[in-house]
C-alpha cells in the first residue's frame, strides 16, 4: 500500500527536519504550504538534503511544479486546472481529493492517476463531519479509481480499510 503523508502547519526548518526523518518510510508527501517563499525554501532544502524527488507531491501550485521539474501534483475535488494539466502533461502524477462517486467518476474521466477519498473515520481536523458509510466507501471503490484513504487513519484504524484502496494518507498517521 502506497503511504502519502501530508505536511502539518509547521515552520519551515521542523518541517525540512521532520519530512528528512520520516522520508524513508513513506512514497510521497503532499507539500501542503500556503507560503510560497516557505514552499521554495523547504523544497530546495529537502532536494539538497537528496530527499527524493519522486516522493515530492506540490499542492495546487503548478509554478513549483515547474520550477522544480516534479512528476507529482495534488489538488482539491473539482479543480479544473488539475483537468487541464493532466491533458497536456500525461506524464505527469496528477491526483485529487475526492469527496463523493460523482468526483470519483469526474476524475477517472479526466484521467487523474489516484484520489483521497475522505474522511474514512472520525478524525479531530473535521469533528463536526460524519465518516463516510461502507456503502459509500464501496461505491467509491467501484468507480475503478484508484483511492487513497484519507481522514482519522490511525495505527488503530489501519487494519479497518478495505483492501480495495491502494493507500493511505494523514498528517497526524506520520507524526515523530
Amino acid at each position: 500500500m502506497l503511504k502519502i503523508a501530508i505536511t502539518p502547519e509547521r515552520p519551515p526548518q521542523r518541517l525540512i527536519k521532520h519530512l528528512l526523518t520520516i522520508e524513508p518510510f513513506i512514497d510521497g508527501v503532499i507539500l501542503r504550504l500556503s507560503d510560497s517563499d516557505d514552499a521554495y525554501i523547504v523544497i530546495q532544502s529537502l532536494l539538497q538534503a537528496g530527499f527524493d524527488k519522486k516522493k515530492l507531491i506540490v499542492h495546487s501550485d503548478v509554478t513549483l511544479l515547474n520550477f522544480f521539474q516534479l512528476s507529482r501534483i495534488h489538488f482539491r475535488q473539482g479543480d479544473r486546472t488539475a483537468y487541464n494539466l493532466k491533458e497536456k502533461r500525461p506524464q505527469l502524477s496528477v491526483s485529487m481529493a475526492v469527496h463523493s462517486v460523482s468526483a470519483c467518476q469526474e476524475a477517472l474521466w479526466h484521467h487523474l492517476d489516484y484520489g483521497l477519498y475522505s474522511h474514512l473515520f472520525p478524525t479531530p481536523s473535521k469533528p463536526a463531519q460524519v465518516p463516510r458509510t461502507p456503502l459509500e466507501i464501496k461505491e467509491a471503490l467501484a468507480t475503478g479509481l484508484p483511492l487513497i484513504a484519507l481522514g482519522g487513519i490511525t495505527a488503530e484504524t489501519l487494519p479497518q480499510l478495505p483492501a480495495e484502496f491502494v493507500g493511505y494518507a494523514g498528517i497526524r498517521l506520520f507524526e515523530c
